[in-house]
């Protein structure tokens, strides 16, 4: 009967622990210094997906995907906590808009057991990655970069783990799609494949991974 109760209780722990999903790290999140309302619109513009392999993890990716909607709330935030005057404020969201009126951005948060399989910045990588918009087109990343995992990270991006790695990925926008750049039924996708596995993770309207 001990027996027993120990493979009970660990089963427990495992299912608890190997599930969690975004929203339960941004219910962790919540009540902290950033507000309700961002994590709200972090959780509707991202998406996660984890592989298995022999019941362990192959990889686990967790995409934000940039749209005008998180950007607005992003910059909203970010500029509440640190202060910032109106004119910072709209100095700051033209260099956004700037930056990223003609690209497609994702914040993605990548984990392998084998870190040597955590090499999206390499050519010869062992994951393609790209973005497809309407009507099959395929578009290929134009930059790959891993992002620091300091405390702004963190705080903003409460999935991001010091075990895995955080980039950012930039395509060209789709001339099919994009048109008002938030989450619609026709929203981008975002995709992984190698050898180790496939990930495809779209923003279709749903908080579906």
């Amino acid at each position: 009967m001990k027996t027993l109760r120990i493979v009970l209780i660990v089963f427990f722990l495992v299912g608890f622990f190997g599930c969690t999903s975004v929203k339960e790290y941004i219910e962790i999140a919540k009540g902290d210094t950033i507000s309700e309302g961002y994590f709200d619109i972090l959780n509707k513009n991202t998406r996660e997906k984890t592989l298995y392999s022999e019941f362990e993890t192959s990889i686990r990716v967790v995409a934000t995907w940039k749209s005008r909607e998180f950007e607005d709330v992003y910059l909203s935030e970010y500029s509440r906590l640190y202060l910032l005057t109106a004119a910072d404020k709209e100095q700051r969201k033209e260099i956004l808009s700037d930056t990223s009126s003609d690209l497609r951005e994702f914040l993605f948060y990548a984990y392998t057991p084998d870190r040597e399989s955590n090499d999206f910045l390499k050519p010869d990588s062992v994951w393609k990655v790209f973005s497809s918009g309407g009507e099959g087109e395929r578009l290929e990343p134009l930059d790959i970069r891993e992002i620091d995992s300091t405390p702004l990270v963190t705080k903003f991006f409460p999935y991001v783990k010091p075990y895995g790695k955080f980039y950012s990925v930039k395509f060209s926008k789709s001339l099919s799609s994009d048109k008002d750049d938030t989450v619609a039924e026709n929203g981008p996708e975002l995709v992984f494949t190698g050898v180790l596995g496939k990930i495809e993770l779209k923003w279709n309207g749903g908080k579906g991974r």
